[in-house]
């Protein structure tokens, strides 16, 4: 049963089947996943009973390759967000990013918003790029290595963080970033709707911006909502043995 009174991000972790539903109303269930869902209903003026009829609906159907990853190991997780999600973004950003460059060149006085988009986008792959990379270089370690020493039964002395929720709160951070800048991106390209004169790379501009956004709030949702809270209870977990050891 989904309640009114669960947050949105609650939701979406435990049926990741949801997300569509979410995705289809424009609700943000990775930046702002914090939010119950009741209170997300009164503010865009939607009809609780229905969207709740249609998530537990979208709940009960096969998610797809939504996987319901709350119970599975953290390493798994962080490789699946590695393979599954910043491999191919970084495809995507340089792809999309070249298509935006073409698109500019050719259409921006004809569509000074272009011009506008192309800043954001640039924004969006200059960060991203130092983001991910921070993730799996110094983030996604340390939580593999707190997975590892709770099957060895091990505990946790201290960290060089001081506490994993110092890079996780920066992590989230930029997440925030992010999404503003997807946000501005849809804002822009009028949802990313192509105009009526527009070329087949004006479309696939749009429709790749389109993806890389659906992409991105799945990206995101799997790590603030699923991972980070689970790496931090993990690691609450370890330095507990040391204490009473």
């Amino acid at each position: 049963m989904i309640l009114t009174t669960q947050t949105v991000g609650e939701i979406a972790a435990a049926q990741p089947g949801t997300i569509r539903v979410f995705q289809e109303h424009g609700i943000d269930f990775c930046c702002g996943g914090g939010r119950r869902l009741g209170e997300v209903c009164v503010e865009r003026a939607l009809d609780a009973r229905a969207l709740v009829n249609a998530l537990e609906e979208a709940a009960a159907s096969p998610a797809g390759e939504l996987r319901n990853w709350s119970a599975s190991g953290l390493t798994a997780l962080t490789r699946h967000i590695v393979s599954h999600y910043h491999q191919p973004l970084r495809s995507e950003l340089d792809r999309v990013g070249a298509l935006m460059d073409k698109v500019r060149r050719v259409h921006g006085e004809r569509h000074p918003e272009v011009v506008e988009m192309a800043r954001a986008f640039e924004r969006l792959r200059d960060d991203l790029g130092p983001h991910m990379m921070k993730e799996e270089r110094v983030l996604f370690p340390y939580v593999v290595r707190l997975e590892e020493l709770e099957e060895e039964g091990a505990g946790l002395a201290g960290s060089p963080f001081g506490s994993v929720e110092n890079p996780i709160a920066v992590m989230v951070q930029e997440h925030e970033a992010a999404g503003e800048i997807l946000a501005e991106l849809r804002q822009q390209s009028g949802g990313f709707v192509p105009p009526a004169d527009a070329c087949n790379s004006f479309r696939g501009l749009y429709h790749g911006l389109f993806e890389m956004e659906r992409e991105l709030h799945e990206h995101i949702h799997l790590e603030n909502n699923v991972l980070f809270p689970r790496a931090v209870a993990l690691e609450t977990l370890l330095g507990a043995r040391v204490r009473t050891a």
